[in-house]
């Protein structure tokens, strides 16, 4: 042997062989036991919780013809995320969902197009992005949500709230914070002004000094309107009372939700952020997000829309990677070797009473191998009673 040879008889450039081919994309990442049987128990929790409301869970693929994947309406935000391929069937562009509400769209004005509404769908399952998000490293993601399609109005936008609060409670995660928002309230008061370009990045960067020494007029209601964002209700309804009547209404949909929230579950913190227009970039007359302490970014967001076949739609995405995150270590059960002289009946005996198990090798020593894979209790035979290692 070599004097660069391991005691694995693994060369210095074999092991390098070896540790390259272990290597994952940036973005990309294996997740093993038992973070990965915690997450999935969030899933399911999460998804549990959704259809006890009454949504029907539907899989789309995670590869689509790339002209219905990235629409005109709701896939042109996520076009520059979006990995695409030539399918070598078809001979078409392919794309690799980013995404996954724009399919629930296709679904519902395509093959569900014949059911009544409101339709109320769920979905769970992994996107994939081309750039992660500054705070989120993560570009293959598991997203879990819910839509109703063929409704866009104060009960919906209520409803799908309620179902993520419970989604999320549901999976163990506590201490949330709705921010509610109008997404596109700053387009519309700038509709008529004469420099809404350089008005509406001054409200993206809450610059309301600038705002208030403009002279434009709409720019001191929207210097108001910054400076009544927050938690405080009546702050922000006082101020709507004394705007023009389109901007009040929408104004005072957004503090009503507010109440209502707070008003069915008082743990839940609501912060209005009515000029927030970030998102995804085709949500129209509500848009939310939800916190965590802890949390790096929104754990959820969703808001109203218009599907490319032309009906309101109101929908939530939970982000199950930043749910995970902040969830409590995950609980290791404690493992009960079984002897394979004592059986495979034994095996199953213990498993029917929710023991986890692990199975013994015939040629093995029992104490020893139990020991190597970690269980804490051994059962040497069909008649002894397990004893602890």
């Amino acid at each position: 042997m070599s004097s660069d040879d391991s005691d694995t008889g693994l060369s210095e450039a074999q092991r390098l062989k070896q540790q390259k081919s272990g290597l994952l994309p940036s973005g990309l990442s294996d997740v093993l036991y038992p973070q990965s049987e915690q997450n999935d128990h969030a899933r399911m929790a999460v998804m549990s919780a959704i259809a006890q409301f009454g949504y029907q869970l539907v899989s789309p693929p995670l590869i689509e013809f790339e002209e219905t994947l990235v629409d005109d309406v709701m896939g042109a935000s996520l076009s520059t995320q979006t990995f695409r391929l030539l399918d070598p069937i078809s001979r078409r562009m392919m794309g690799v969902r980013a995404d996954m509400t724009a399919q629930m769209a296709r679904i519902s004005g395509t093959r569900l197009a014949h059911l009544p509404r409101p339709l109320r769908l769920a979905y769970h399952g992994d996107v994939l992005r081309v750039v992660p998000e500054l705070l989120n490293p993560e570009r293959q993601m598991a997203q879990a949500g819910a839509e109703i399609i063929g409704r866009d109005d104060d009960a919906a936008a209520l409803e799908i709230l309620l179902v993520g609060i419970t989604a999320l409670k549901a999976a163990s995660i506590g201490a949330l914070t709705v921010d509610l928002s109008l997404p596109q309230l700053t387009e519309i008061m700038l509709a008529q002004s004469k420099q809404p370009d350089q008005l509406a990045e001054l409200v993206d960067q809450r610059n309301i000094s600038a705002l208030a020494d403009s002279d434009q007029p709409e720019a001191g209601m929207l210097a108001r309107i910054l400076q009544a964002s927050g938690n405080d209700i009546d702050r922000l309804k006082a101020v709507a009372s004394e705007l023009p009547a389109p901007v009040a209404s929408q104004l005072e949909r957004l503090t009503s939700l507010a109440e209502q929230i707070i008003a069915l579950d008082d743990d839940i913190s609501v912060t209005l952020d009515p000029l927030d227009r970030q998102g995804d970039g085709y949500h129209s007359s509500i848009g939310f997000a939800v916190y965590s302490e802890g949390s790096r970014g929104a754990i959820a967001a969703g808001g109203a829309y218009v599907t490319p076949y032309q009906e309101p739609a109101i929908g939530l995405s939970i982000y199950m990677e930043r749910v995970q995150r902040i969830l409590p270590a995950p609980h290791i059960q404690e493992q009960l070797y079984i002897a394979a002289n004592a059986g495979s009946a034994t095996a199953l005996k213990y498993i029917r009473t929710g023991r986890r198990i692990i199975m013994g090798s015939p040629d093995a020593n029992p104490d020893e191998e139990a020991r190597n894979l970690g269980c804490k209790f051994i059962v040497r035979s069909a008649q002894s009673e397990p004893e602890q290692l």
